[in-house]
Parts: structure tokens; C-alpha cells; sequence
């Protein structure tokens, strides 16, 4: 993976099993803090890999004990959000018109809805008449196929129901109606993913 190669194969690819001590995890976790900038959320991404690791190694019988069990992780500190305000959201609103994924940014605005839900959004979970919107899936990047994006379900495998702002539902309409038309003009050109491609559960 990315962690190892970028970090805990040079910090300790050269070092046996063995030899390591808990001292010298602990250290190298706050030099990547202290030193090189990383996040606490990415050290600890990157003690799970590093931990998971070890701990085959116990099971293998390598080693007796995981020296990475005492280390101490930096504390992932929650960020306050700072919803925009009335003049900030006109500005924006003005910013981003006319560009060409304004229907996302007006739907990720106002709903609330994560990034990769906003493009993981199809028309078959818009509901116009009733003016609701299903949030069953999200598009994620292919790990078994780099470059590629997939639908997939989401994280906790559980849909929701919301009930956007008219500006949300009339954006939408506008896309659907200008797919529409660019649809009958290309007849024959215009392709639809296939289900494989447009879906990984």
C-alpha cells in the first residue's frame, strides 16, 4: 500500500523483526507528526496497517509480542463546520454559475449530501412529484481497477430519504431536461453505462 511504501518500508525495511521495539514506533509515529506534517488520522490509518502487519507476524510466531500495542496515537481532533452565511452562500451561488457541475455544487449545498453521493446520484432515485430525493449509493474509485469509478452502496448500507430546497429540485429538472435533449440529438452516439460498469455492491 501507499503507507507502506512511502513510510514504514524506509523507516524500517532494513530492520528485523525482531529488533523491533516499541520505543522506536513510538518515535517514528511523532516524527511523522512533529516532522513531517502528517495528520493524526493519517497516522493512525497508517498504524492499522503497520499493526495489522505485526500482528501476523505474532500469529506466525516471528515474534512473541506486538511492539506497536503501547504506542500512544495523536488525538484526532474534530474540526467545528461553519455553516456559510446568507451573503456567502449568494456569493458562492453567483460564483458558480454557469460552470459546468453547478447542478452539484447547488445539490451538495443544500442537501448536505456528501461528494461522492452528489455524483453517485441517478435518476431513478429522484423523485419530482413527491419532490424527494433517495440517497442509496455513492461513486467510488475501482481499488481492483485504478482509474475506473463504480456505484456503490454506502458505507453503513443504509439509504435516506431527504426533501431538498425547490432550487435543488428545479436545478435537477434543467439537467434532466438538457440530458434529454442531448440524448435525441447524439440518437444512435449516446451510450448508457452498462449495469457492471455502474455498479459494485
Amino acid at each position: 500500500t501507499k503507507h507502506c511504501n512511502n513510510h514504514i518500508v524506509p523507516a524500517f525495511g532494513a530492520c528485523k523483526l525482531s529488533e523491533l521495539k516499541p520505543h522506536a514506533i513510538q518515535a517514528f509515529y511523532n516524527n511523522l507528526q512533529e516532522s513531517k506534517g502528517l495528520s493524526a488520522k493519517t497516522i493512525k490509518n497508517l498504524h492499522g496497517v503497520f499493526h495489522k502487519a505485526l500482528a501476523q507476524a505474532v500469529k506466525a510466531g516471528y515474534i512473541r509480542a506486538n511492539p506497536a500495542d503501547s504506542c500512544e496515537l495523536p488525538r484526532i481532533e474534530k474540526k467545528d463546520i461553519a455553516p456559510l452565511t446568507d451573503s456567502e452562500i449568494k456569493s458562492f451561488l453567483t460564483a458558480i454559475r454557469g460552470d459546468q457541475y453547478e447542478a452539484c455544487f447547488i445539490a451538495a449545498l443544500f442537501t448536505g449530501m456528501r461528494r461522492s453521493e452528489v455524483l453517485g446520484l441517478t435518476w431513478d432515485n429522484v423523485d419530482f412529484d413527491k419532490g424527494l430525493i433517495t440517497v442509496k449509493r455513492q461513486l467510488q474509485r475501482d481499488r481492483d481497477n485504478k482509474g475506473q469509478f463504480l456505484l456503490t452502496s454506502l458505507k453503513n448500507n443504509k439509504s435516506r430519504c431527504i426533501s431538498p430546497a425547490p432550487l435543488v429540485m428545479n436545478t435537477l429538472k434543467s439537467v434532466k431536461a438538457k440530458q434529454t435533449k442531448d440524448r435525441l440529438k447524439a440518437c444512435l452516439l449516446y451510450t448508457s453505462p452498462s449495469p457492471r460498469d455502474r455498479q459494485k455492491s
